[in-house]
């Protein structure tokens, strides 16, 4: 399930689009948060052991300060969640345009439909075998490993220089971008009631993540910037370019089924687990109390009924103003980067741990205010959902 959250979508994409705005350098910023994400996600890991509750960070951040931050956690995830779905429908609607040769002109109508049936299948309780899934994902992992086994031997030095033709102040912007693939850490506690043993689970899942998604997301990033496939790419769909020069017009099949899976499990992983988040929070009141509700078949269908509306509405958004892929990685990252300070705090102030890991919430914390540094105007996104609800908890506790 971490595998699943955290080697999102964004494996599709942002290597390419990391390489766009920094160069080669860019490649710095995917090793240094590679080697700073097992820290931060032992943060959040250790939090949802100790805490196993459906609020997940908005609880964590009540417990450590207080109802109204708490709120203002978890209104920042679901606002978040609003930018960043239509995000990853965008992501899969490009792969299948450019390996079905579509027209560019479906890529919005296609992300809709795809966003819709992801959010929209969990109302009816599906859920994927816990043996499917797992075999679903270590296909698509495997695939991603031979697409740049594939890849690697068409690798050019020159294609390393200038290391950094837009400066290091560019490769502090990638981070944002950076950060937000390696976001998924923070989704999984909400699931935290439903495991067996979530002290044990959770720390072997981490480990594990942390190493298969770090090497994948460096070596990519690598083979993206040595083959220079993202130079003149109005669709960044690197995975699929590598896969199509080094077997043509076979690979469709290939890309397709990554694109579809990968895209599909990272809006499913987090349809689940933001549904449990509206869900938790309106039974704490932090949002209108007729979000609590479930259906006949236990799921919280109105909490998902709001994620697709937002999600919609966002997706329209974007196609009205032609927002660039790159610009809405900036939002939604601010919106979790913002997030990831909150729970880190919330760390700091609960974790009792030992040794060198006692230092890990405040490790997570560093990161998280550093990279939160560059984003830049897109702060104005956080600030303004944290306005949003502080007003609601003020209405709240006048009623």
């Amino acid at each position: 399930m971490y595998i699943g959250s955290v080697l999102g979508s964004g494996i599709l994409v942002t290597p390419a689009i990391a390489a766009g705005i920094a160069g080669p350098a860019s490649l710095v910023a995917w090793i240094l948060l590679s080697i700073l994400s097992y820290p931060i996600g032992y943060t959040f890991g250790a939090l949802a052991a100790s805490y196993p509750e459906a609020g997940g960070l908005s609880a964590f951040v009540k417990r450590g300060f207080g109802w109204t931050a708490g709120t203002v956690a978890g209104w920042l995830f679901v606002f978040s969640f609003f930018v960043g779905a239509p995000i990853v429908a965008i992501i899969a609607s490009s792969y299948m345009i450019i390996s079905l040769s579509l027209s560019p002109n479906l890529l919005y109508p296609i992300a809709f439909f795809f966003m819709c049936f992801t959010i929209m299948i969990n109302v009816t309780g599906i859920r994927i075998g816990s043996r499917v899934e797992s075999v679903i994902l270590g296909t698509v992992v495997a695939l991603l490993f031979l697409a740049v086994g594939l890849t690697l031997p068409h690798v050019q030095q020159v294609n390393f220089a200038p290391f950094a033709p837009k400066g290091w102040v560019a490769v502090g912007v990638v981070a944002v971008i950076v950060f937000w693939s390696f976001q998924g850490y923070e989704n999984v506690p909400h699931m935290a009631e439903e495991f067996k043993n979530p002290g044990r689970d959770f720390q072997l899942s981490i480990a594990v993540s942390a190493v298969i998604t770090s090497l994948l997301y460096v070596l990519t990033s690598f083979a993206t910037i040595g083959t220079a496939i993202y130079v003149n790419q109005s669709l960044y769909a690197p995975v699929a370019l590598m896969y199509s020069r080094s077997l043509g017009l076979s690979s469709v099949v290939i890309t397709l089924f990554l694109a579809i899976t990968t895209c599909f499990g990272t809006m499913n992983a987090y349809s689940i687990g933001v549904s449990r988040l509206v869900y938790a929070l309106a039974r704490d009141r932090s949002m209108p109390s007729a979000l609590s509700s479930l259906n006949k078949r236990a799921a919280p269908a109105r909490a998902l009924l709001l994620l697709f509306t937002g999600s919609a509405i966002s997706l329209c958004l974007d196609a009205l103003i032609g927002a660039k892929i790159d610009q809405l990685f900036l939002v939604s990252g601010a919106g979790f980067t913002a997030l990831y300070i909150l729970g880190s705090g919330a760390a700091v102030k609960l974790l009792k741990l030992q040794g060198l890991k006692r230092i890990f919430p405040y490790v997570s914390l560093i990161v998280s205010i550093v990279v939160f540094i560059f984003v830049g105007e897109y702060a104005l996104f956080p600030f303004a959902i944290a306005v949003l609800s502080i007003l609601w908890t003020k209405s709240r506790a006048r009623a």
